[in-house]
Parts: structure tokens; sequence; C-alpha cells
């Protein structure tokens, strides 16, 4: 058996004969929580066990938005939920815990972002707040930065790997937002013409900051945050619908980025300057991708979630192959392991469809 799963399947036959759960009563695990599979989406095992002081329960009817593993160790995985707070595996994904901060527990979680030089700071972004710990999770800096506006919610988040005192963030009212020291002060940067939906920071040079908005397409900046190019009107040209930006993915030196947008799935091989359709399975846009993920060690192997399946391709999008999906959510969020592309995480929840 996989090293990684030895524990989990221990598990496993407490969370299928229906442990408590999160926010809701007790249903079959194949509703949601959190999956693995070793061997590149073909089979998939449940790994949603929350050991308690008197007994084991299960994040199997939770929803999942968002994942992150700690840079320097992949065996600590991080799970974000749309209304039950915030998950950590220190196992590879066999069992999962909650911090004690209550905010850090309820809610929804936008994003995770963990410290390339500190394994145990890492920041959480929540719809009004972005929070910080420096002593892995054990109390936390809530009012890192506070929304201030009622009727507009942060939105995407991201951590610069070379200076990671430098935060960014990303509002529905178009805001993009930097702290420079470690989220002790925020400034505006820029503001888009539209909610902003995802940020990334390429691996390749820090210095490249990639903004994707609801309607307004691809925003970046070269310089840190000094200039702005809009891709909008480059994009929707020969993409139509790119300018509906989903959210991002690249592997780990940055040489390949992926976008996810309305259109479909995109690829720039030059940091962003510049993009190119990838074939999917289905025409561009008759099938919603919720999730997208590049395996870190390798650009050429790409995996994508719909509501339905998990794609993965070893060869950069040319060719694909399908697995079904464990769950009857949707794959909200996809994670690959940095030590084998096969071992894939899968956040599975339901999506809403207005």
């Amino acid at each position: 058996m996989n090293k990684l799963f030895r524990l989990g399947a221990a598990f496993a036959a407490l969370t299928l004969t229906g442990a408590g759960c999160f926010g809701g009563s007790s249903t079959a695990v194949t509703t949601g929580g959190i999956w693995q599979s070793a061997d590149a989406g073909k089979t998939w095992e449940s790994t949603s066990v929350v050991p308690t002081a008197t007994t084991l329960s299960s994040l199997a009817d939770v929803d999942v938005t968002t994942f992150a593993i700690d840079p320097q160790d992949s065996s600590a995985i991080y799970a974000g939920t749309a209304s039950n707070g915030m998950f950590y595996s220190l196992d590879n994904g066999a069992s999962w815990q909650r911090p004690e901060e209550a905010l850090a527990k309820t809610g929804g979680i936008v994003a995770i972002a963990i410290s390339s030089k500190d394994v145990c700071t890492y920041f959480v972004a929540k719809a009004d707040r972005v929070m910080k710990t420096e002593d892995c999770g054990r109390s936390f800096a809530t009012g890192s930065y506070i929304e201030s506006q009622a009727k507009d919610t942060i939105a995407a988040m991201a951590l610069d790997w070379y200076e990671p005192n430098t935060v960014w963030i990303g509002t529905t009212a178009g805001d993009v937002i930097r702290s420079l020291d470690g989220g002790g002060s925020w400034s505006t940067v820029t503001r888009t013409d539209s909610a902003v939906t995802a940020l990334a920071i390429s691996g390749a040079d820090s210095r490249i900051v990639m903004v994707g908005t609801k309607n307004s397409g691809l925003s970046r900046t070269e310089d840190g945050g000094t200039t702005w190019v809009s891709f909008e009107k480059i994009l929707n040209k020969d993409f139509k619908s790119s300018d509906r930006v989903y959210g991002f993915a690249q592997n780990t030196d940055g040489s390949v980025a992926v976008m996810n947008t309305q259109y479909g799935l995109l690829v720039s091989k030059d940091k962003g300057a510049t993009w190119s359709g990838v074939s999917l399975i289905s025409a561009s846009g008759e099938v919603r991708i919720y999730s997208v993920a590049v395996a870190p060690d390798d650009g050429e192997v790409i995996y994508y979630g719909t509501d339905s399946t998990v794609n993965r391709s070893t060869s950069g999008g040319s060719a694909w192959t399908t697995s079904e999906l464990p769950s009857t959510r949707a794959a909200n969020a996809l994670l690959i392991d940095p030590d084998d592309s096969t071992h894939v995480y899968l956040g599975s929840a339901t999506i809403d469809s207005k």
C-alpha cells in the first residue's frame, strides 16, 4: 500500500459508516469532503477523518474551497472550506485537525498561503479579513487586514515566495491591495474594471503578478505593481469569453502557467506574456472547469476538474485521460503532490448553479 494511505485506510471504514459531520447531519462520504488518488485519478480514497479528544469525526459533508501545501514540507496540507473554516493535515492528508482560533474554524475561507521561509508562518484570507499566525496556528492575529466596505469582500490572496513579507489580496470591488511588512500595513496598488477573482505570483520572477477578474480579463505587472498591462482585448479577440477568469495554476519554477477562464484553459510558457489555447476533451466553453493544477516538477502534467470528472494530461494538454469523480459534488479544488505527480488531492464542493 502507498505510504500516504496507510494511516488513511485505517480511518476509511469509520468515515464510510457515517461518522458525525461538521455543519450538518451525517451523510454518505461520497457526497463531499477530501479525497486522494495515488494513481493519477484512476481510484480515489476518502481522507476526511478529524480525530477529536473523545472520538473520530468526519469532514465528509464539508465543501472544500481551496488547498495549500507547505513549500518546505509536502506532508503539511491546508484546506479551506465554504462555511466550516480551515483544516490542516500533518500526515499527507491521512487525518485532519482544526486550529483553536474561532475565526479560523468558522465561516468561509478564500485562500491560505504559507511562508516559503518559515513553516510556522501563514496567512488565512476570509471574506472580511486576513489573519496571520507565526506559531503554526496556535494563535492568530485576526485583524491583519479588515475589509471596511460591507458590500465588498476579499476574493483572492497570494504570498510572495521570494519575499514572504509581501502579501497581495484582491477584492470584489476590483482593488488589488498589498502589504510589504507581513500584514502590518496595506496600500492599494491598482484597481481593475471588475471584481478580482484570482491572483498568482510567477514562480519564475516574483515581480510578475497576474490578476484575474470577473469580467475584464487578465491584468499583469512585471515590476511588482508599478505598471500594469490589461490583456482583456488581446485575449478576448482569439479566445472568446476569456475575460472571465476563474483561477491560475503553475509549476514551481513558473515556466508553465495555466489560466482557467470561461473560454477554457489558456497556457503561457513565457511568464504570462503570451497565451495559447489548450485543447480540451469538450469544446471550449461547453463545460465549466472548477479547478486546475500543474505538477510542481513537470509543467507538462496538468489536471482539471469539472462537476463530474478529473482530467489529466502528461503532454501539456495535447491529450487527456478522464476519470469519474468519487463524489456527487464538483471537483472544486485540486492539489498535486510535489514529490509524485500521480498523487492528487481532491476537494469537492456543492456548486451554486446561479
